[in-house]
């Protein structure tokens, strides 16, 4: 897994070849150009902004269900439920432009899938306001228990998306090219890992033992946890085995003694690069199998949401129940 010292010296007057896959250099990527800066701070921030909107204006509905004059059946409330209820309806585009390729004519399914998510977000709140933050007859409760099931999902679902994703509306990752970005070479150090004997070693050790897939959903659920532990204290006890080498060989190197500060920064965000390159891959097998998962809940989930609403509209308009 990772890059072995003999391999990666090169004879003098040779340049050092590129990690990559195989022997092959990877193709030059052309640099994209930067975002404005409003684009930054809604990609860094704008979903816990989001969030933090959502909570508020749930706290705030609950905190002034009894002084708001809002029924289900009448008025505002009344508007607010058929509201709801389309934007619930909107939802369901998402999976039938991506499922059907006869639909590309309605746009790109990314933008689909953007919308999908906010609506997932919209259109709960929309529904809370509707019953006013309250338990109504059966019907009703039973359709807004299936509704927060659904919204309570997606939000999990955001979260592993991210995890498996190349950002939230990337292409998905794979395991090939993740584990292409672990085999870094002596060269991210700019060569300061070679007055270090013994690191690559260590850092393989590390690797052998963080590098073991789940075996289990429960092991995938706690993974990222063990993960978090594990990297913390691997980047401890390997820097400070950098700091103990370099130590030594500044008695019998003045070079070293000279430059060993410089050293000792460039080992320890080599390792610690590395290290953050290496829980990402251990932790993509646990997240993958852990969406894999999720859809297969979700769904079923949404469908019976569908269908709540439904028996709802129906029991409500014929039957006034």
């Amino acid at each position: 897994m990772v890059a072995n010292p003999k391999e990666i010296r090169t004879p003098p007057g040779r340049s050092q070849p590129s990690p990559g896959i195989g022997n092959a250099a990877p193709p030059l990527a052309r640099p994209k150009a930067p975002l404005p800066w409003w684009q930054r701070l809604y990609k860094e921030w704008g979903a816990l902004a989001g969030l933090l909107l959502v909570a508020a204006a749930i706290y705030s509905g609950i905190d002034g269900r009894d002084s708001r004059r809002i029924f289900a059946d009448e008025g505002l409330g009344y508007a607010l439920g058929i509201v709801g209820t389309f934007l619930i309806s909107t939802q369901f585009l998402y999976p039938l432009r991506k499922r059907f390729r006869i639909l590309k004519i309605m746009g790109p399914v990314r933008n689909w899938f953007r919308m999908h998510m906010m609506l997932g977000v919209i259109a709960p709140l929309t529904i809370l306001y509707h019953s006013n933050f309250t338990l109504g007859s059966v019907n009703s409760s039973v359709s807004l228990i299936a509704m927060l099931l659904v919204a309570g999902s997606g939000l999990v679902g955001r979260f592993l998306y991210a995890k498996v994703h190349h950002g939230l509306y990337g292409r998905k990752a794979n395991l090939k090219e993740l584990l292409a970005t672990v085999k870094l070479s002596l060269d991210g150090t700019g060569g300061a890992a070679q007055f270090v004997p013994h690191l690559m070693k260590q850092i393989a050790e590390y690797d052998r033992q963080v590098l073991k897939p789940p075996k289990s959903v429960l092991e995938s659920i706690v993974l990222p946890m063990q993960l978090a532990i594990k990297t913390r204290k691997g980047y401890r006890e390997i820097t400070g085995f950098v700091a103990e080498q370099l130590e030594e060989q500044a008695v019998v190197s003045p070079a070293v003694a000279q430059h060993r500060d410089g050293l000792e920064k460039a080992c320890r965000r080599f390792v610690k690069e590395h290290l953050r390159r290496v829980r990402r891959v251990a932790s993509f097998a646990a997240y993958e199998r852990l969406f894999s998962l999720w859809h297969k809940v979700h769904l079923p989930f949404f469908y019976l949401m569908l269908v709540t609403v439904v028996v709802h509209i129906v029991a409500v308009h014929v039957y006034s129940i």
